[in-house]
């Protein structure tokens, strides 16, 4: 559980403070509730558009994906990236493609970044645990 509140507030900063710097025409409010809900709905909605894809194309689509080493998932994020700069008009602007390609790379970094970060920590805990114990 404690990873996945990291993630979502790391991604969130990343959303309030780096987007803006991908693309001056890049805008998000800045309030942290609102960069949670883009968040999350950036997970929810990358989650439901990459499963529908495979099942489309009924495992074709994986293999694009490893096949293009993950930029056809770059592509997916910016797509996503689009759709919910459509649904929250008001919360984020996204001026071009381009630009949520690049933020959907960078929030697919921060993602990765707390994913890591969070197993290492429960690593340590786990080695000085049972140094701990003998």
């Amino acid at each position: 559980m404690f990873q996945f509140i990291f993630s979502i507030l790391l991604q969130s900063l990343v959303v309030i403070f780096v987007f803006p710097l991908i693309d001056s025409d890049f805008s998000v409010s800045g309030k942290l509730w609102d960069a949670i809900v883009i968040v999350l709905f950036f997970g929810f909605l990358n989650f439901l558009l990459r499963w529908f894809l495979v099942l489309v194309t009924l495992g074709v689509g994986y293999l694009v994906y490893l096949l293009t080493l993950g930029v056809a998932g770059l592509v997916v994020n910016a797509i996503v990236l689009l759709w919910i700069s459509t649904l929250f008009p008001g919360k984020i602007f996204v001026p071009g493609f381009w630009a949520a390609f690049w933020g959907g790379a960078i929030l697919s970094l921060a993602n990765y970044v707390a994913k890591k970060e969070t197993k290492e920590d429960h690593h340590r805990d786990s080695r000085s645990d049972r140094r701990g114990g003998r």
